[in-house]
């Protein structure tokens, strides 16, 4: 059968290719989560590749309102408006004639306009009336007929509130539940295709967001089909940053494309470590630093105190500093995010400093160390040597539970700040370092002492 790619960022990948055309959809939700706006996104998708969507309104809500809205996204194209996407009402004869007079409806503009995507937007039958169900069951199956005859795909866009079309009671090609699921104060757009004939799919619920640019899909990251490896890298060693580290490593440094932990409480020194690994980025081997609570400007004047030549990477385009996580931003956004960067940038080296940035979003409590483990994967197959940062107290109140035992086994290095002995006469910069585990190496020490040193001291030694 032939797909029709709808375009919609992780849409597609989300049904494996896309919707197929001559098929009946039925995409469900509560009024705001953004069915219309993806209806329009796909009509003008679809206006750009010279084909052609009706668009019929079922509510009383006018044309011109609707499309005051669509201006403001950016696949909007007033240009297509009645050219390739023609607007229609069938409330008039939802209220004369009923669901057979939509059908004649429909019928006679599919025809006129020649479309070949179908849109029916706020379909309500009233439920509880005599032989509503038959009703509702005859149109479906005219629409069906409908469409197929008439080369066609349709989307039925309709509330799903226990007043409108039994999607359960029809039989459709598909249906798409959409929904606005709030906890607390917080709340995370998501959708599932509970249906859909014909291919297989991403199943369960995936997060998405409404930008300028449309609906953006987030696929579950641990639920994508895993890309088949490249050819086996060559044996190499990535260097930390820190000279005292290095030096008591086995040949210099860690595996390269090998992930990292920096587990310590709040003010031991991870971000600092995390800067001096950032620090060693190069044209060749670029960097990216992704912060959760910190600013780029402060990073910089951090690392330059430290000796670190975080600023000059910067400028070099040798390191790029983003900041990762906000309060609309989902996991599997999160997730996607780091990926596309990583690509777009060519990235070998990246530095997620404070993983609580990632655990505080409402999937991560249920599936958060799966999320993490897929995310690890895909950086390893991408050959990127990445480090991140935790503090568990941190993690547990983002996360609203504690750092889960066994999280080292994700990661093959592993390292933790011990508490400095409060009684010993060590100076107050000087943090010991322990080496928990090591992949492909071994240290020739279990502890390290690592120096934050003031502007104008040497960088870090070993103890």
């Amino acid at each position: 059968m032939k797909r029709l790619p709808t375009g919609v960022s992780g849409l597609d990948e989300v049904l494996h290719g896309g919707l197929f055309a001559g098929g009946v959809y039925i995409l469900e939700g509560p009024p705001g989560v953004g069915k219309t706006t993806l209806a329009n996104q796909i009509a003008y998708t679809f206006a750009r590749q010279d084909v052609r969507t009706l668009y019929v309104t079922m509510l009383a809500e006018s044309h011109a309102r609707m499309l005051q809205h669509m201006q403001e996204q950016d696949f909007f194209d007033q240009h297509q408006v009645s050219a390739r996407v023609f607007y229609i009402s069938g409330y008039r004869e939802m209220e004369s004639a009923g669901l057979q007079g939509v059908v004649d409806l429909l019928r006679t503009e599919i025809a006129r306009s020649q479309a070949s995507l179908l849109v029916i937007d706020g379909l309500v039958v009233e439920r509880g009336l005599p032989s509503a169900d038959e009703s509702v069951r005859r149109f479906v199956h005219e629409l069906q007929s409908l469409v197929s005859v008439m080369s066609c795909t349709c989307l039925v866009l309709t509330s799903g509130n226990g007043n409108v079309l039994s999607a359960e009671q029809t039989m459709v090609d598909g249906i798409f539940s959409f929904e606005d699921h709030a906890f607390h104060w917080r709340a995370e757009r998501r959708m599932q295709v509970r249906k859909f004939r014909g291919s297989q799919i991403i199943r369960g619920k995936h997060t998405f967001c409404i930008t300028t640019r449309g609906l953006q899909f987030f696929p579950r990251l641990e639920s994508l089909p895993l890309a088949h490896e490249g050819p086996e890298q060559a044996y190499s060693l990535a260097a930390t940053g820190l000279p005292s580290l290095d030096a008591v490593l086995q040949g210099g440094g860690l595996m390269a494309g090998s992930a990292s932990v920096v587990i310590g409480h709040s003010g031991a020194g991870k971000t600092s470590v995390a800067l001096a690994f950032a620090s060693a980025s190069t044209s060749s081997a670029a960097g990216l630093l992704l912060t959760c609570t910190e600013f780029a400007a402060d990073l910089r004047r951090v690392g330059s105190n430290m000796g670190l030549a975080i600023a000059e990477a910067v400028d070099s385009g040798a390191l790029q500093i983003e900041r990762l996580g906000s309060e609309d931003e989902s996991m599997d956004e999160m997730g996607h995010k780091i990926l596309r960067m990583v690509d777009d940038y060519s990235i070998r080296r990246l530095v997620i400093d404070g993983m609580a940035g990632l655990a505080d979003t409402l999937a991560f409590p249920e599936r958060g160390y799966r999320f993490l483990s897929r995310l690890l994967v895909e950086l390893r197959r991408r050959g990127v040597t990445s480090m991140f940062t935790v503090d568990p107290a941190a993690l547990a109140v983002a996360a609203g539970t504690s750092l889960a035992e066994g999280v080292w086994g994700l990661f093959d290095n592993a390292f933790i700040f011990e508490r400095a002995d409060s009684e010993t006469s060590s100076p107050i910069h000087r943090r010991p370092l322990a080496i928990a585990k090591v992949r492909g190496s071994q240290a020739s020490r279990s502890a390290v002492d690592v120096d934050l040193f003031p502007l104008g001291a040497a960088r870090p030694s070993a103890a």
